[in-house]
């Protein structure tokens, strides 16, 4: 199984994720569509990541690969419990992938660490500025308004948990502290208890540190 991709991307991080939870083992092939254009047209027709390699087949998009998965090694499941419970995990992953990304990976990590760190190019304040004020604080209310008091969302480790902590955690490392959200703050750190995801931690703060930004003061809660 060749996974086609690479961490710093949410969507890559998910999937390596979901891979480790079930125990599976995997070749990662590193793939950065951002510099690499050509090459991952190849493998995938918008050039996108992640691409997973597996018996002749290419399955692409995180969503589909991590059904996928379930499908070929159903236990653990990453969509557990009942079907209400199910619907509310994939709807949290759709929210993360969606949403939640195109404002902490499209603008805070975009600006800050490619074009700021990786690029060298000039950052967007005002974009950040207006995210950070006007667009995220609903966003984190309502996710915060989503999670159980204590635990996971579906009751068990899940698809939920993988997919919100890995666009968090891309937020984490363009400065984006979560302090003035207690709930999701504590909610996150007990994800990171989990050792597949401390083993993922580890790994890219030894590749990635380099490029992690300042905290950033984050004081606009407005639930």
């Amino acid at each position: 199984m060749i996974l086609h991709g690479a961490s710093i991307s949410p969507f890559v991080r998910k999937i390596m994720l979901a891979l480790s939870y079930k125990g599976i083992a995997y070749d990662l092939q590193p793939l950065n569509p951002y510099l690499e254009k050509e090459l991952a047209q190849k493998r995938h027709p918008m050039g996108k990541v992640p691409v997973l390699e597996h018996d002749g087949s290419n399955i692409m998009d995180s969503t589909v690969i991590a059904h996928y998965l379930d499908d070929i090694f159903p236990v653990p499941p990453l969509y557990p419990g009942s079907a209400a419970a199910r619907a509310q995990v994939r709807w949290l992953e759709e929210y993360a992938d969606t949403r939640l990304t195109s404002l902490i990976g499209g603008v805070l990590f975009y600006q800050k660490i490619m074009r700021g760190k990786m690029l060298n190019k000039d950052v967007d304040q005002q974009a950040i500025k207006q995210c950070l004020e006007h667009h995220l604080p609903q966003v984190l209310d309502y996710v915060e308004e989503q999670l159980p008091v204590e635990g996971y969302v579906a009751g068990h480790f899940s698809m939920a948990e993988i997919s919100l902590w890995s666009v968090f955690r891309s937020g984490w490392m363009a400065g984006l502290r979560l302090t003035h959200y207690p709930k999701l703050q504590a909610y996150l750190a007990n994800i990171e208890q989990e050792p597949w995801i401390a083993n993922l931690i580890s790994e890219e703060d030894h590749e990635l540190s380099g490029f992690y930004c300042e905290p950033m003061i984050f004081d606009n809660h407005v639930g």
